[in-house]
Order: C-alpha cells, then structure tokens, then sequence
C-alpha cells in the first residue's frame, strides 16, 4: 500500500504491539496483575504495555513528526519480537 499511494502524499504504516493492559486481556486471565505475571516475563522489558503507550507510538506515527515514515511497521511490543 506504501508503494502503491506514495506519489498521493499517502503515508502507509501498521504498529504492532505486544500485550497491553487491557480488558481484553481479562478474557484470558483473571486479573490485569495475573496477566502481567504471566506475559510480563515474556517481554524484554518485563511486563506488559500500557495502552497510553501504544496511543503515543500511534499518535507519532500520524503526526508531522513521522512525516518521512511510510512503508514500515512499528514494533511497540516491549522486546516481545526481539527474543
């Protein structure tokens, strides 16, 4: 898609995240802290996101700052992907 809109102007990104502290996660796991428990460790950095961190990386990506970034994926997944 990156490819195909970039002569519109037309910036194509995607943002991958690991697991976030979110009431979807409670489908699975009892409580936010038993999931953190769980997948935390999983994660290079230990525990799992906060969804205010993954609407930052977000909100960069479709803002002026991001405006040379087109054709990527953002990997806000606290290392998961890097194990």
């Amino acid at each position: 898609m990156a490819i195909d809109h970039a002569a519109e102007k037309i910036r194509v990104n995607s943002l991958s995240p690991g697991a976030v502290a979110t009431a979807r996660l409670l489908r699975r796991w009892p409580t936010l802290e038993d999931a953190d428990r769980g997948l935390g460790p999983l994660h290079l950095l230990g525990r799992i996101g906060r969804p205010e961190e993954i609407a930052a990386a977000a909100a960069f990506l479709v803002s002026d700052d991001a405006a040379f970034v087109t054709g990527t994926d953002l990997l806000v997944d606290g290392g998961y992907t890097a194990r």
